[in-house]
């Protein structure tokens, strides 16, 4: 912001306006004066120093875990390369949470549509018994002994 003096022409100002500072002057900073005087502007975090959403730290336990499944739910219909069994003993471990073996396998069986890698191994495995049935019935029975 300048104001204009009949004898020196537009001066720049030396006390703080409310309007924003133009980008070429953002970087100098007067060592006195009114400037001098000002807070020094607080530094932006470079790193998440704060949860992402609000609560996430108070949620309660039925709260978390409808949240996990959500979440593997999404990473196995990406195709994640565990299974869902281990993909979730991991994340309950990360997590801090405790559930029974028979939770575990009713959470399990509830993702069995979305685990591409599990749907692999068993069709992996009835092709391989597929094969291994061939192979004994084109070599004939085994002679008795």
């Amino acid at each position: 912001m300048t104001w204009k003096s009949k004898s020196s022409g537009p001066v720049r100002r030396l006390w703080a306006t409310d309007a924003p500072r133009e980008p070429q002057f953002a970087t100098k900073s007067l060592k006195q004066g009114p400037w001098a005087l000002q807070p020094k502007p607080k530094r932006e975090p470079t790193t998440q120093e704060i949860p992402v959403l609000d609560g996430a730290l108070g949620a309660r336990e039925r709260d978390k875990l409808a949240g996990l499944m959500d979440q593997m739910r999404f990473d196995l219909g990406r195709g994640h390369h565990l299974e869902a069994d281990a993909l979730l003993r991991e994340r309950l471990k990360a997590s801090r949470m405790s559930l029974s073996d028979g939770e575990i396998d009713d959470l399990i069986e509830s993702l069995r549509d979305v685990d591409r890698a599990r749907r692999l191994r068993e069709e992996r495995e009835e092709r391989e018994a597929a094969e291994e049935a061939e192979a004994a019935a084109s070599a004939g029975p085994a002679p008795a002994a």
